[in-house]
């Protein structure tokens, strides 16, 4: 069937050239159609019986565009009113004939666009009949009308003698042309090409034809006869092809039999007095409406039969390709066809299925239930009834199907089959009993568990809980399911603090676990309190959407209760149940943020018993226990509130005194020291008297380091405790002993740190002869320590803190070593003399003793250039000791120098004890040797002596030349001081370096 052309092409000018073409081949038709109308079916000079010239304009303007109308409209005109000039009509005749075409052309267009837009004209008998209402009824009016009043005013003739012949020329040419024109296509063209399909319409028109002119002819009979032979022909051929023989043979019989006077047939031949042209026509086109209809009707059913064939594809691909098992079953349960899916589904092939009953494939246990279910089936007890069944593979496996079936009935009804679906759910029904297991397992393993586990839909309602859960709630599943979990799980900041929120909530909104409030206590219903642990953690679906959510909690009581034994014991001292130094620091901490914000002031006290250890040796350790705690409740007793007292350790407690000065903590302090003074310890029949000394320090804005404070209240107390027991001592930044002893105790530990990262140097000054300063007789080695800046220290700000802590033996030990061991080889090469400085400590160590007799023997440098200088005041504390080690170092070819010689008040008497080389004069005598005679006599002494005894003479401190004369005059063999040279570090002395180098590096030294 044609497909009417789209009102919307593309523009371009492809389009616009078929648009001409379309408009020439309708001039064309028009033409032709005017012609064999006039020419071949019109008779004795009057008009047409048939008129076909209005059908193609029809067809062309129904399939085209309505913005094209115009030129198709113009073109008809045109070529109607010229084809009408060229036959002897007027041009205002033809003109107006075309006109009366035009009334009937362009209604009959417009209808069929607006109730044929898509074509179908022959898809239903409604469809057909509207068709013919439209085209060949209803326009043909107007046409007639019109074109009968002209011709009736232009002739004479009667009106009503003109319109049934026009009418029935206009109707029957669109009747007979129309449909041809519309359903003729490219597709029905090529049809024809094929030669199979041409020779057989060629063959069955012919038939048609010849059938036809052998009734009329031959066996003389009325057209209606006629309509056999057509009616033949639409039940062989297709609709284009059949209205094609129907005009054919409408034209052949038009042009053969209208005009003709004489027939041998007296259906043809017309009556006395009447013209055959409208009434043959009349019979002729009768005979062809039942072909029309027959025509209409076998390609309805065509089309249904083709559409029922699709179908029936469609469906049989559909079930064939269904992933879902399907067959179709007898009223007696035999099978009688599978698709693919059922035969993958248990194993078996088609073949082997058809004809076997459904209830063989079926597990034993379901046979009966199958039965059942047939006849509440095939009995239309229920329409579609379901079930879950098993059945039994090729292989033995059973398997599980979901079976759904409907009956397939007749036209009356009757059931023929039963067409059924099977499912394959297998994979569903162990999924659902491992669910089932697991689910069973999780009951038990929630029901073991010591755990409370609550789990909530998405609205917060219980849907479970497990024993542990209930105990604890004092609420039963049964009570709590469907209820809100807050009025079952109600937690408590602490066991009287507000109520807390219940952390499902957030759970849910935010969509992610949530973690409780630390120190959470549940408050059971039965009255019962727990100290709880507990979170929350939400449920989601594989998409993520939420299910509910779940609580676990633990009853933490035991634990916690544990955690705050364990914390006080952390935090406070087991004997007398004071803080301890932990817990103390914490309270520091607070007092210092708070001496920062609020600009006040706090107080720090040390405290130290007296005669404690007194107690503790003699009374025992139980007698030193009792004494403690006797303090401790003693001075809590006397504290504020506000104030906090800790024990430290041993004998030690803290005080932190609050918004107190340092001035008002000393008269506080002392008037602890006093009521502790007044405390008698008795023990065993023993009366011991107790006391103790204070060190305080102030905390403000300036003095805000924890570990400065600390360090200052002990060194307060340790100057206290050895200034005088029962005292108490402020720590003062600027000026006082415990500073200064606090200022030692940092550079002791600077000293020690210097020891461990090697940031101790060696310098070296040279000894010159009294005679002549350039001539250098040795060196001595001096030792410097460097700061954090990279700044050299003098020995006078870090030796006294050295020798106070026991510092000193470790400082020789290194300067021994350095010298004598790692620089051995360069101070060899040198080929220097030297001299090394040793300290008290050292001579009275005999294991460093031994040590620098093993260095010494083991040493490259020849023994001869070395010198040790001993100082007046460590040999005569060390005598014994040094004596030996002197004498020892003499025998193996050292020199010994006796340094800062006279300060001592017997310095001449131990110049017996001991054989020395050198001994050097104390810097206070020669620095005014030239202005004191005091001084002069005594240097002049010293020098007598050491030479009566064999030792040669230094003099330390030289630093101008009227000094070096004056020595020089006295006889002095060496001197050493900033006139002979300052000191430099060793370094450059073993590199040689430029003079100006060594004079840069001693003003940094100095």
């Amino acid at each position: 069937m044609s497909v009417m052309l789209p009102d919307r092409r593309p523009e371009g000018r492809e389009s616009r050239l078929r648009l001409w073409v379309a408009v020439l081949l309708m001039a064309v038709l028009s033409v032709t159609s005017v012609i064999i109308c006039k020419q071949f079916l019109s008779f004795n000079g009057g008009s047409a019986v048939i008129w076909f010239a209005d059908a193609v304009a029809i067809a062309f303007l129904y399939r085209h565009r309505l913005r094209d109308w115009p030129l198709f409209v113009g073109t008809f005109f045109c070529v109607n009113v010229t084809t009408g000039l060229t036959m002897g009509f007027e041009g205002s005749v033809a003109s107006i004939y075309t006109l009366a075409g035009l009334a009937e052309v362009l209604p009959a267009a417009l209808m069929l666009r607006r109730f044929f837009p898509a074509g179908g004209y022959f898809d239903s008998l409604e469809r057909w009949a509207t068709f013919i209402l439209i085209s060949a009824v209803l326009p043909p009016l107007a046409s007639a009308s019109i074109g009968s009043a002209i011709a009736s005013l232009r002739t004479g003739m009667e009106y009503s003698a003109i319109f049934p012949a026009w009418y029935l020329a206009d109707a029957a040419g669109i009747l007979v042309l129309l449909p041809l024109a519309l359903n003729f296509s490219l597709a029905s063209l090529r049809g024809l090409l094929d030669r199979a399909l041409l020779g057989r319409l060629l063959v069955v028109a012919a038939v048609a034809i010849v059938a036809v002119f052998l009734i009329l002819e031959v066996a003389l009979l009325h057209f209606v006869f006629v309509a056999l032979p057509l009616i033949w022909v639409a039940t062989r051929l297709p609709l284009f092809q059949t209205l094609a023989v129907i005009f054919s043979v409408v034209l052949l019989l038009t042009m053969t039999y209208v005009g003709i006077d004489t027939h041998a047939n007296p259906h043809i031949t017309p009556a006395a007095g009447q013209q055959t042209g409208s009434l043959l026509v009349l019979a002729i086109f009768g005979s062809a409406i039942p072909a029309y209809v027959m025509a209409v009707y076998t390609n309805i059913e065509r089309i249904r039969n083709a559409r029922i064939v699709e179908v029936e594809s469609s469906f049989r691909a559909a079930v064939e390709k269904s992933r879902i098992g399907m067959l179709l079953v007898g009223l007696d349960g035999t099978i009688l066809r599978a698709n693919r899916s059922f035969c993958e589904f248990l194993g078996y092939d088609e073949q082997e299925l058809v004809g076997r009953n459904v209830v063989d494939i079926t597990h034993t246990d379901d046979r009966a239930y199958t039965r059942a279910f047939c006849e509440e089936l095939f009995g239309a007890e229920r329409e579609a009834p379901q079930m879950e069944k098993r059945y039994v593979r090729k292989d033995g496996e059973v398997v599980w199907g979901y079976l759904s079936c409907c009956l397939a009935r007749g036209v009356e009804g009757e059931p023929l089959y039963a067409v059924s679906q099977v499912e394959d759910i297998d994979w569903r029904k162990r999924s659902e009993s491992s669910l089932r297991e697991a689910k069973e397992r999780l009951q038990v393993t929630l029901s073991s568990i010591a755990d409370a586990v609550i789990s909530t839909d998405i609205n917060q309602c219980v849907n479970f809980m497990n024993p542990i859960a209930e105990q604890m709630t004092g609420v039963t599943l049964q009570q709590a399911e469907n209820q809100p979990i807050s009025a079952i799980f109600r937690v408590t900041q602490g066991r009287e603090g507000e109520l807390l929120g219940n952390p499902v909530a957030e759970c849910l909104q935010l969509g992610e676990a949530v973690r409780g409030t630390e120190g959470a206590v549940l408050q059971s219903r039965d009255g019962r309190t727990y100290d709880i642990k507990h979170s929350a953690s939400p449920l989601k679906t594989e998409r993520g959407d939420l299910l509910g959510a779940v609580m676990v909690f633990q009853d933490v009581s035991e634990s916690r209760k544990l955690i705050r034994q364990l914390s006080y014991k952390a935090s406070h001292d087991d004997l007398t149940g004071l803080p301890n130094r932990d817990a103390f620091k914490r309270e520091l901490l607070d007092a210092i943020e708070n001496a920062r914000d609020s600009d006040t002031s706090h107080a720090l006290a040390y405290i130290d018993l007296d005669r404690f250890k007194v107690i503790n040796d003699s009374a025992g350790h139980l007698a030193g226990d009792a004494l403690l705690k006797k303090v401790s409740k003693y001075l809590r007793a006397l504290l504020r509130n506000s104030d906090s007292v800790a024990r430290l350790g041993g004998d030690e407690f803290g005080l932190l005194f609050r918004n107190c000065s340092k001035e008002q903590a000393k008269l506080r302090c002392e008037q602890l020291i006093r009521q502790i003074v007044t405390l008698r310890f008795p023990w065993n029949e023993r009366v011991y008297d107790v006391g103790a000394s204070i060190g305080i320090t102030e905390i403000n804005r300036r003095n805000d380091r924890l570990g400065d404070l600390l360090s200052q209240a002990d060194v307060a107390c340790y100057s206290a405790k050895h200034a005088s027991r029962g005292t108490v001592m402020i720590y003062e930044m600027e000026q006082s002993a415990a500073a200064e002893q606090h200022r030692e105790i940092i550079m002791a530990s600077a000293v020690r740190e210097a020891l461990d990262e090697g940031q101790l140097r060696l310098c070296a000054q040279p000894i010159a002869c009294g005679g002549d300063i350039s001539a250098i007789n040795h060196y001595e080695i001096l030792v410097r320590m460097v700061d954090a800046g990279g700044k050299l220290i003098l020995p006078a700000a870090f030796i006294p803190a050295a020798e106070r802590y026991g510092l000193m033996l470790q400082v020789d030990r290194w300067v021994v070593d350095e010298v004598l061991v790692r620089r051995a080889a360069q101070v060899d090469a040198a080929r220097i003399n030297f001299a090394l400085n040793l300290s008290a400590d050292a001579l009275g160590d005999s294991e460093f003793q031994a040590h620098v007799i093993r260095v010494l023997e083991q040493t490259p440098i020849p023994l001869s250039r070395i010198s040790f200088e001993i100082t007046e005041t460590a040999m005569v504390n060390q005598m014994e000791n040094a004596s030996h080690f002197v004498a020892t170092l003499r025998r193996m070819g050292c020199k010994v120098a006796l340094d800062d010689f006279g300060n001592g008040l017997s310095s001449f008497n131990y110049l017996k004890a001991f054989s020395i080389d050198f001994i050097k004069i104390d810097g206070s005598f020669v620095r005014q040797v030239e202005s004191n005679f005091v001084d002069l006599i005594i240097v002049e002494s010293i020098h007598q002596v050491a030479h009566r005894l064999g030792a040669k003479t230094i003099a330390e401190y030289v630093e101008d030349a009227a000094t070096a004369a004056r020595l020089r005059t006295i006889g002095v063999d060496l001197i050493q001081g900033h006139h002979v040279g300052r000191p430099l570090l060793l370094e450059q002395l073993l590199t040689g370096a430029k003079k100006s180098e060594v004079l840069e590096l001693a003003a940094v030294i100095d």
